[in-house]
């Protein structure tokens, strides 16, 4: 167990993660300070369950949670920040959190590309599959626009103080055991139930009777003496 911890310890991988804001914008008039077409925050979050519909993902427990805070080492990850409490849902602002994370710096900076030129792709589709006018369009923003990716902290010295405790636990518990083992094979050897029993005299079957000469020789009357004269 000692050398598979020391094993394990070795075989820990760096982890790099990264992360970057989507902003639903809905597009302005000239002249107006008001946004046409309203509140887009419903547009969000029909874009991220189209976005997340083939993946499952567990949940975030805050919205300030990343990637390797849900144990997600090797993925990708997009949601709409949720501040509401245990009871209700509160989504304030207009805007897709896309992270993810890979065992290089690259891999991670690729898959967020990706991930906001999926956004793109499915928000155009949804406002031209409902006629929407080219004016009247909402767009996205990415800040930053190109997320840079940096090494996840604590990943490897979780994953080295658990090869830390195996070894540990290693070290005490396989002499612990071989000495248990042994002074129950001693106290085994040293029992008298171990000892080979001296074979007892068959007894009568017949519940310890007595033989047929003994028999008669119980049987038979003995004479009284002669007096003496």
């Amino acid at each position: 167990m000692g050398a598979f911890g020391v094993a394990q310890a070795r075989n820990v991988q760096t982890v790099y993660w990264g992360s970057t804001s989507v902003v639903i914008v809905a597009p302005y008039l000239k002249g107006y300070l008001t946004p046409l077409g309203g509140d887009v925050i419903p547009l969000a979050g029909v874009v991220e369950k189209l976005l997340n519909n083939d993946r499952n993902a567990p949940p975030a427990v805050s919205p300030d949670a990343s990637i390797i805070d849900r144990g997600i080492y090797d993925g990708v990850v997009a949601d709409v920040p949720d501040y509401g409490g245990q009871w209700a849902k509160n989504y304030t602002n207009p805007m897709i959190v896309v992270q993810a994370s890979a065992s290089d710096p690259d891999t991670v900076t690729q898959r967020i590309a990706e991930e906001t030129a999926r956004i793109d792709e499915i928000l155009a589709t949804l406002q031209a599959d409902a006629g929407v006018s080219l004016r009247a369009e909402a767009t996205s923003l990415a800040l930053p626009p190109t997320p840079v990716a940096v090494q996840a902290s604590g990943v490897a010295s979780r994953a080295f103080l658990a090869a830390v405790v195996l070894s540990i636990l290693g070290i005490l518990i396989v002499p612990f055991g071989a000495d248990r083992l042994a002074v129950a094979y001693r106290k085994a050897r040293r029992s008298p139930a171990a000892r080979p029993q001296a074979q007892a005299p068959a007894s009568n079957s017949a519940g310890d009777l007595p033989s047929p000469k003994n028999a008669a020789m119980a049987s038979t009357p003995r004479r009284a003496a002669a007096p003496s004269p």
